[in-house]
């Protein structure tokens, strides 16, 4: 399914506009698009991990919540199994996404499938992580075949590759190819499924502790392409920023998560302009657009000025973080007057879909939908530019460090 706000849903928006006026008049209007803007937010979503005692479910879980094994909120971490019974943890900022730490098949409590699947209501989650250390077990293999049944996602992971690495290196030394030792893990781990799977790269080897290496990131991206879209976008606007900048391809699904919302906040600007309230569009098209552009330089990981990350940029960086960094309707007019002199509004018109009868202004569609995708634009070439100096620091520092 598209992630691509629909014309009917555009449709929809105004509809619940025009009754929140009827029954509120024009001074909610704001908190109204607030929660329009944030009703991703709400979508449930529920991702079952399981595996053997030691495999690291609990680091993976604590890896995906960007929390340090040690944090008071972290799954607790450790070799013997401590999970009797499902326990669900919350990611940090979005209470409504749940890492289930389910305890394996096999144990006293959960001596068969059929036990377990009844005992742990294996019918309400969204994705399945199976997870080991080695190979996969006869229990893993029966566990995901349930779960097809269920006509749902699972995922077969290898965790600890790091020290997997780590310790190849000492034995072969010279010798060590670590393209070879993947590929021979994978390999491992492929024939111990059986005829489960057609492909072996529906197997992800990854590290918990080092998420920009191996396949932390193309199994974030396997997690997300299993939900469906507002679960999707849910999480990934939940996603940190560690996981953020792990990846390049995780980068761009933000943009493009962050882009298609550009429509509906356009939608929004244009209904309000049919208001017959003076001065009401253009407060309101500010405050949508300062919104917005906070969310931006939020999600793309830009840091706050004063921080410590912001202090340690170059003097050009600050500047680029600075240009995007507007909080007040002068310094967004003041921006948009730098381009709009340039842009001819039959360029405007060109792009403006048919939205229906409840959009009486396209021109206050029109501006909306150009200043925010400009400002997306900037805000994505800054957060790549403090990205790539934050990389030549850390091999610099690397450099340092074998010196």
């Amino acid at each position: 399914m598209s992630d691509f706000l629909s014309e009917c849903e555009i449709v929809d928006l105004t509809e619940e506009l025009k009754k929140e006026i009827e029954e509120s008049g024009v001074s909610n209007i704001e908190e109204f698009f607030r929660k329009s803007l944030e009703n991703w937010r709400g979508a449930e979503v529920n991702i079952a991990i399981t595996g053997e005692s030691g495999c690291g479910k609990s680091s993976f879980i604590n890896a995906m919540r960007e929390l340090d094994d040690q944090d008071d909120r972290a799954a607790p971490v450790d070799i013997v199994e401590c999970t009797t019974e499902p326990t669900a943890y919350d990611h940090p900022t979005n209470s409504k996404i749940k890492f289930w730490d389910l305890p394996g098949i096999g144990t006293p409590d959960y001596p068969d499938l059929d036990t377990y699947c009844n005992k742990v209501q294996l019918e309400k989650y969204h994705t399945y992580l199976i997870f080991t250390t080695s190979r996969f077990r006869v229990n893993d293999l029966k566990l995901a075949e349930k779960v097809r049944l269920m006509k749902k996602k699972f995922f077969f992971i290898r965790t600890k590759i790091d020290e997997n690495i780590r310790a190849e290196k000492r034995k072969r030394k010279q010798e060590f190819d670590e393209e070879e030792m993947l590929a021979r893990i994978r390999k491992n781990c492929f024939i111990s499924l059986g005829n489960l799977l057609t492909d072996d790269q529906d197997i992800f080897l990854i590290s918990n502790h080092d998420p920009d290496k191996w396949e932390f990131a193309r199994l974030t991206q396997a997690i997300l392409d299993a939900l469906t879209r507002y679960q999707r976008e849910s999480m990934t606007f939940s996603l940190g920023k560690v996981i953020t900048r792990s990846s390049d391809d995780i980068f761009q699904r933000k943009v493009d998560a962050l882009r298609q919302r550009i429509w509906k906040v356009a939608t929004a600007s244009g209904a309000v302009a049919a208001i017959p309230v003076p001065g009401l569009s253009i407060v309101l098209d500010g405050a949508l657009i300062l919104n917005e552009l906070s969310m931006y330089r939020s999600q793309l990981g830009l840091p706050e000025i004063g921080s410590a990350e912001f202090v340690k940029l170059h003097v050009a960086t600050k500047e680029k973080v600075l240009s995007v960094t507007l909080t007040t309707a002068a310094q967004l007019s003041t921006y948009c007057a730098s381009y709009a002199a340039s842009t001819a509004i039959e360029e405007f018109t060109r792009y403006i879909p048919f939205v229906g009868p409840a959009i009486a202004s396209s021109m206050s569609f029109s501006t909306t939908y150009y200043a925010l995708s400009k400002l997306l634009t900037d805000v994505e070439k800054t957060a790549k530019v403090v990205l790539q100096e934050a990389a030549k620091k850390t091999a610099a520092d690397l450099e340092n460090e074998v010196d």
